[in-house]
């Protein structure tokens, strides 16, 4: 399939690791007391948006981030694990100051094998739909290479804030 040319995208609210600036990758984190506030809010703006389809990160913070605009929309989540972060392996609950920069964490998982994951995911979305993607900060700047820009120019996405992205130029190499 042809990836779909816009998406909106929602980064989950925040967990007690992001607050801590510790390295989340896939261990399964709930949102922090402020997390759980931040998605109630998000459903304000979410509900001023036209969305037919909702995929999302099979990880705890992305579920519980969209389950308050679920409850009030009835809307169907389409549950995929491709949209899970990239796991870091041993530096999981690791400061990122502290993290290594290798290509390939022990038992984690190698910057190619992300990045494909992640393209074999975004050629599978359904296409010509508003699609809401509820994942990860990792998966935002992948979308980024792949050409997805945000009207604001985003470097780093926001907590529990749609952004929409358009794909507006070539994917990097």
């Amino acid at each position: 399939m042809t990836p779909p040319s816009t998406l909106i995208f929602l980064r989950h609210a925040q967990t007690p690791w992001n607050r801590a600036d510790l390295t989340m990758g896939q261990s399964d984190i709930p949102l922090s007391d402020l997390g759980r506030q931040e998605a109630i809010q998000a459903v304000a703006a979410l509900k001023t948006l036209q969305i037919d389809v909702i995929v999302c990160s099979h990880l705890k913070r992305c579920l519980q981030t969209i389950s308050p605009f679920q409850a009030v929309g009835g809307y169907k989540i389409n549950i995929d694990p491709a949209w899970a972060e990239r796991s870091w392996g041993v530096y999981e609950g690791v400061s990122k100051s502290h993290r290594g920069q290798e290509a390939h964490p022990k038992n984690g998982e190698t910057d190619a094998d992300f990045r494909d994951r992640i393209q074999h995911a975004l050629n599978d979305l359904p296409s010509g739909e508003n699609i809401l993607l509820v994942s990860h900060s990792g998966v935002f700047r992948e979308l980024r290479r792949f050409g997805y820009e945000s009207d604001a120019a985003l470097k780093k996405i926001p907590h529990a804030t749609p952004v929409r992205l358009r794909r507006n130029r070539a994917p990097e190499r």
